[in-house]
């Protein structure tokens, strides 16, 4: 199940349908024989008031009915990785499997780049004002930062492995296992929220993290790269992609920033107020409601596809306005205190990642993102429990 959800869940399939999402009866069948009760109560708590209130507001049934069949799958599986993970005693085997598995991919796929076939494993698409046809690792999921944000939590995994000096192998090596891939996706959402969260568990460790001579290794190797490949890029490929795009970010010409942030906030607002600000459009809606609040209120006068909100917290107040937001951030930092997310620095970490991410990315039925809040709000992860003692993360003999 793990290779599936990982290499070839989406492989095939149309659209955002997922194989966990074909296989949640299945799902739905083997959780009840391993827990001999229901497991639906909790999400038609929250739901059936929404769908009722929506409901008389008025909604598109087609839509509402397929929305809430895919919501529905969406929260059995959930479940099904939760119970998994509550049950299964390494998950670090999971994840070299994976890791390794991912690697031998990617190396094909670079095989394939130069091939006429490359687009089956290279998502291709407008990088930026003014860079066409820039080429990005997706694999075979939907887009690069789909991919990028799959491939995250074991990337965080294997980086804090390193940084803490619990492997056994060449540190230099496994890096290059755990960066190369999420490099060649080029995801700016997944690498920015990733370096802010490293940054951030930087800082609550402040104290001491300065005075370690690892710290300091590691550090002085990252910046030697960044200023050799600057220089490199600056002198020879002034006018690269990567350099371009920074650019157009800083001047908020990004289309691809813009529309995951400012424009995802503002076309969610309209939306919910389409039927209530308060209790939002309702699941389905808002490719119905979206069109027309683009043309009316940002005067796109051409022929548009499907409108879509891709960012998650956008998307919540899109669908269960402000009251969903609510119950979404109360939810979170419930279980953000109730399971001691601090006291585990690789929960710590994909914690602020995700929370950060949120706002920038995804969408409300991604299977990645609740497999990634599971993580971190699980107890699977000992090893990098914090021994309640005075030390810096990257004081290895604590360990």
């Amino acid at each position: 199940m793990a290779n599936l959800f990982f290499f070839f869940n989406n492989a095939g399939l149309p659209g955002g349908l997922l194989f966990t999402n074909l296989l949640s009866p299945f799902l739905y069948i083997w959780l009840i024989y391993k827990k001999k009760q229901p497991v639906l109560w909790p999400l038609l708590v929250f739901l059936l008031p929404f769908d009722l209130i929506h409901i008389v507001l008025g909604i598109e049934w087609k839509s509402f009915v397929v929305s809430n069949i895919l919501f529905i799958s969406t929260y059995i599986f959930a479940y099904s990785f939760l119970y998994f993970i509550q049950n299964h005693e390494n998950i670090g085997q999971i994840f070299k499997r994976i890791l390794v598995a991912n690697f031998a991919f990617t190396l094909f796929a670079c095989f394939v780049y130069f091939t006429p076939y490359k687009e089956t494993l290279w998502y291709m698409n407008k990088f930026t004002e003014s860079v066409e046809g820039f080429y990005r690792l997706s694999l075979l999921t939907f887009e690069a930062s789909y991919y990028s944000f799959l491939f995250a939590p074991i990337a965080i995994y294997y980086v804090l492995k390193v940084f803490l000096g619990m492997n056994n192998k060449s540190s230099i090596g496994l890096l290059f296992l755990a960066c190369f891939p999420l490099l060649l996706s080029l995801s700016f959402g997944v690498l920015g929220a990733l370096f802010m969260s490293f940054f951030i568990l930087y800082l609550i460790h402040f104290q001491k993290i300065f005075y370690k001579k690892g710290f300091f290794s590691w550090l002085v190797l990252g910046l030697f790269l960044f200023v050799i490949i600057t220089i490199v890029l600056v002198l020879f490929f002034p006018n690269n992609p990567l350099f371009i795009r920074l650019n157009n970010i800083y001047y908020g010409i990004d289309t691809s920033t813009r529309g995951r942030t400012i424009e995802s906030f503002g076309i969610a607002w309209k939306v919910a107020g389409e039927r209530s600000i308060w209790f939002g459009s309702g699941l389905g809606q808002v490719k119905v409601l979206a069109y027309d609040v683009v043309k009316k209120y940002y005067q796109y006068w051409g022929n548009l596809d499907v409108v879509r909100i891709p960012n998650s917290i956008a998307e919540t107040l899109a669908i269960f306005g402000i009251f969903g937001l609510i119950i979404r951030f109360v939810l979170i930092f419930y279980l953000f205190f109730k399971t001691n997310v601090l006291n585990n620095y690789y929960r710590t970490v994909l914690f602020f990642f995700v929370f950060i991410y949120q706002f920038t990315g995804s969408y409300i039925t991604s299977h990645v993102e609740y497999v990634i809040w599971i993580l971190v709000f699980s107890s699977a992860f000992e090893q990098f429990d914090i021994v309640k003692k005075t030390y810096s993360i990257l004081d290895t003999k604590a360990f």
